[in-house]
């Protein structure tokens, strides 16, 4: 049997991390002095170790590997475990993977600080037909949207989509989701179905700018337009959602487009009581 300071030079693992894992019942000592107290481990054990630090290095926490290891788990049950571990891992990627892209748009929009700001304008939007499908998700997911309704339009019209529009729908139930639509114009009806839709968008009243953006991402160009409304005078309707209309790909760069950011406003009643 090894002592507790030969079995941790030997696994590579600090004595300290030993005596926690005894405490938690864990990888108990093969054999403890009652009187001197000190842990004695055989090279059996190794192995035992060798697999809580396989477990702990996929990410199970000790109270899921002691389980796994003194529990009677099925293989059933431990293919549950590690498809539920996988879900979690897959999430985080997903949730880390949108942070980094909302990174990158920080600091497109640091770069260019410089530059001149957008053009906005005031414009009347005209009623449109369009064949849309509605959700709540994220943003993540609009680039598989556009590929779904830019699929069924394709199939039913025979046509590509000229652009794709979201339509941004107020959810106060949501957290971290958020409730949008997916649009698509079309000059013609197409049959309903249970998931798309045609419906006739009313005519609203804006204040539109354009600028390069990416579905998938927020659009730091949201700031400057609501400073813009505020400092003109104009209220943003409460009664009708925000679009943006997704034109073209950027060229060069097939993740982001060339979007129209349209947000329904009305004048400011407070400005009259002035």
């Amino acid at each position: 049997m090894f002592k507790i300071s030969e079995f941790s030079k030997l696994s590579q693992v600090p004595a300290k991390t030993l005596r926690f894992y005894d405490q938690l019942e864990l990888l108990k000592p093969a054999y403890t002095d009652r009187q001197s107290g000190y842990r004695y481990y055989t090279s059996d054990q190794l192995l035992l170790l060798h697999r809580i630090l396989v477990f702990k290095d996929l990410g199970f926490t000790l109270d899921q590997i002691r389980q796994l290891i003194h529990d009677d788990v099925s293989p059933a049950e431990m293919r549950g475990m590690f498809r539920l571990k996988q879900a979690e891992l897959q999430s985080l990627i997903q949730s880390e993977t949108e942070r980094l892209k909302r990174i990158e748009a920080r600091l497109e929009q640091i770069e260019r600080s410089g530059m001149p700001h957008h053009e906005i304008l005031v414009k009347k939007v005209d009623p449109l037909m369009v064949v849309s499908v509605r959700e709540t998700t994220n943003r993540a997911s609009i680039p598989y949207l556009f590929e779904e309704i830019g699929e069924y339009v394709r199939r039913n019209w025979g046509t590509k989509p000229s652009y794709h529009m979201v339509v941004w729908h107020s959810c106060p139930e949501c957290e971290s989701s958020i409730s949008l639509e997916i649009a698509c114009p079309i000059t013609l009806p197409l049959p309903d179905t249970d998931r798309f839709k045609i419906k006739l968008l009313p005519e609203m009243t804006v204040a539109s700018v354009k600028h390069f953006s990416r579905p998938d991402t927020d659009t730091p160009v949201s700031i400057e337009l609501g400073s813009w409304i505020e400092k003109n005078g104009y209220q943003i309707s409460t009664d009708m959602p925000s679009r943006e209309l997704y034109l073209s790909r950027q060229e060069g760069r097939e993740s982001r487009y060339v979007t129209e950011s349209q947000m329904p406003i009305i004048a400011n009643r407070m400005e009259g009581l002035n």
